[in-house]
């Protein structure tokens, strides 16, 4: 990074090119920069030596590009704005340039979190901003978008540095992990995504409520996948609206509702509370608003289901479940639960005495719908 402007300036000097940049290739950069492709404001930046310029620079020289990593620099953010990785304008089309015919063969994108030093302070914010990768998804051949976890930065990212295009996007496979991302802005790409075939997204915090935010409209976002959708993965930070209690008049976070039209959906991975909602806060053992069976909400293409921070809430709906394998999920072949939390602090409301009674009771019952599902040919895994 650098080089170009380095090179610019003593290009005359035979001593200071190296071996490893021929004549031609460096040529080739300069009569390339001449053009202004990206505009004269990328020249200019790309004269005095700015590494996102010249970073759009090598990538505007490779047409035939299939598949891009970018792997974020070891360094720590203290500002409230995100750094360019690449030329923000290198994915908007222009009257001198169409983003789509320039990487009309790239099929995925990858994007590596930051390796941390261990010497780096704790207050400091670590991370990197997803946005400016997001355009990639509007380009015709792309069918892989995968970001690593930990990605924690949260950044101010003005929307018209990376716009967002409106046309129907041909990915198949999205992953988002531990991303920070304008939730509507995440809304409006998988509205896009006609032929998903996995989804993975662990939603963290919002900086504010966000209006119109919830598994309702995750749902229908991903309903323009319902007929290609078959791996499923999303999990919600405590702190984010879509796993917190509201009391306010910004509502309560409720359950995903059903998913019976994703008729393709093999593996399903989720949390507790996004297939039930909460418990009611008087009641521990009853749900705060009622949820949907697992028969009227799973589809009967499931394979694979995990629930994780499971309470013996969910009981009672795999005990349903377990009634109608064979009828309703013909294709299960495994359930995944994390430990069953038996709500021991609920039995304040019995005689002391009854306490480890009840409690074996609970445990007994679990055991009984393990056997149920074993004995139907399901791997009960916990």
């Amino acid at each position: 990074p650098g080089a170009y402007a380095q090179y610019a300036a003593y290009a005359t000097s035979r001593g200071a090119r190296s071996l490893t940049y021929p004549d031609e290739l460096w040529s080739l950069y300069d009569d390339y920069a001449e053009t202004s492709v990206l505009g004269d404001a990328w020249k200019e930046a790309l004269l005095a030596g700015e590494e996102a310029a010249e970073i759009a620079l090598l990538m505007s020289l490779t047409p035939n590009l299939e598949h891009i990593e970018f792997c974020m620099p070891d360094l720590s953010l203290r500002e409230n704005s995100a750094p360019q990785y690449f030329w923000p304008r290198l994915l908007v089309p222009s009257a001198e340039w169409d983003p789509a015919h320039q990487f009309h063969r790239l099929d995925s994108v990858m994007v590596h979190k930051r390796d941390l030093k261990v010497e780096m302070p704790a207050p400091d914010v670590y991370g990197f901003e997803v946005d400016p990768f997001l355009p990639f998804i509007g380009l015709p051949k792309l069918k892989v978008f995968w970001v690593e976890v930990d990605n924690s930065g949260t950044y101010e990212v003005l929307p018209e540095d990376y716009p967002l295009s409106d046309e129907a996007s041909h990915l198949t496979d999205l992953t988002l992990g531990l991303s920070y991302i304008h939730p509507m802005k995440l809304i409006q790409i998988l509205k896009r995504c006609t032929k998903l075939e996995a989804f993975d997204c662990n939603f963290q915090p919002e900086l504010v409520f966000v209006p119109g935010f919830s598994w309702d409209t995750i749902r229908e976002a991903l309903s323009s996948s319902r007929h290609t959708l078959e791996e499923l993965t999303m999990n919600a930070h405590p702190h984010s609206q879509l796993a917190t209690e509201h009391d306010s008049s910004e509502g309560t976070c409720v359950a995903i509702g059903s998913l019976r039209e994703l008729t393709s959906l093999r593996k399903l991975d989720v949390l507790q509370t996004t297939l039930l909602g909460f418990e009611n806060l008087l009641d521990d053992l009853t749900l705060a608003v009622p949820a949907l069976p697992f028969v009227e909400m799973l589809p009967s293409s499931l394979e694979s289901l995990t629930i994780d921070l499971c309470t013996f809430t969910i009981v009672p709906y795999l005990e349903d479940m377990s009634t109608k394998l064979e009828e309703q999920f013909p294709h299960l072949q495994e359930i995944r639960l994390s430990s069953i939390d038996l709500k021991i602090w609920d039995m304040d409301n019995h005689p002391e005495v009854e306490h480890d009674s009840l409690l074996q009771s609970r445990k007994d019952r679990v055991k009984r719908l393990k056997e149920v599902f074993v004995k139907a040919g399901v791997q009960w895994l916990q």
